[in-house]
């Protein structure tokens, strides 16, 4: 076994059952070897937006996740990271890197270094034994608080090293739980019912914690009006009488309106 069937076996671990990927990357055969199904896609990009549509449509319980070749492949992946980056969505990015001994000569193109400033986390594995280590670093990162894209570099001078098949096996990170306390929820209670024209402002985490039942009986229950983020278009219906629209560059007069007669704006999963 060698460094990439590794990474394999640790997205297997983490409930990965595909990876979008585009050649070539000596992951695909080692991922297709135990069961993960690569789907290749012709053009970079399309790839990151399967796998960025996957995240969003299981509200980031599953990790979608990218592999592609070094160089060319890395440098064409770039705006579908960004978009992820601002749309805060998890996604795992695994390209090939160049051998450790001309990693930092030019022209050869520094993952790490260039997806800095459009990823939560950019790594590299430079050492075999530090593989699961960084696996499980980059799973968290991705799902942990405001989640967003990760990049983990493979230097295919390291990652074609042979390891023992007794290596401890992966265990998957374990996401942390927190919330306000009981008197922040009281205090914003307390503002919202006192407020004389309050707004709801919903983001894409209502849809991350699948709370968007909660969120229309809260704005029934209160009678506010509810406006969405593009991202969470879909966390309040566009058709409910308290539904105001979605605020973007185009978006309807009616969230202008109440945005500039609000004397309260209840932010939520923005």
């Amino acid at each position: 076994m060698n460094g990439f069937d590794l990474v394999a076996r640790c997205l297997q671990a983490e409930g990965v059952t595909w990876m979008a990927c585009f050649p070539a990357n000596p992951l695909i055969e080692a991922a297709a070897k135990i069961g993960i199904r690569p789907i290749v896609f012709r053009q970079e990009r399309g790839g990151i937006n399967a796998i960025d549509g996957y995240s969003r449509q299981t509200a980031g319980q599953q990790i979608g996740v990218f592999a592609s070749q070094s160089g060319p492949g890395v440098e064409n992946s770039f705006g579908g990271i960004a978009q992820a980056w601002g749309d805060s969505v998890p996604i795992l990015f695994l390209p090939g890197g160049s051998g450790t001994g001309s990693y930092d000569i030019a022209p050869n193109f520094s993952a790490t270094r260039n997806y800095a400033n459009v990823t939560k986390l950019a790594l590299s594995i430079d050492q075999v034994h530090r593989t699961t280590r960084e696996m499980r670093r980059a799973f968290h990162t991705a799902r942990q608080g405001r989640p967003g894209p990760v990049l983990v570099e493979m230097h295919g001078d390291v990652l074609r090293q042979e390891i023992p098949e007794n290596t401890p096996p992966y265990k998957p990170s374990r996401p942390m739980k927190y919330g306000p306390s009981v008197s922040d929820i009281k205090d914003a209670v307390a503002q919202l019912l006192a407020a004389k024209n309050p707004v709801i402002w919903a983001g894409q985490g209502v849809l991350y914690a699948e709370a968007a039942n909660q969120l229309m009986e809260l704005a029934e229950l209160t009678q506010i009006p509810v406006i969405t983020t593009m991202q969470a278009k879909s966390a309040f219906p566009d058709d409910h009488v308290l539904a105001l629209g979605s605020a973007n560059r185009t978006a309807p007069k009616s969230v202008f309106r109440w945005l500039g007669a609000a004397d309260t704006l209840f932010a939520i999963g923005s």
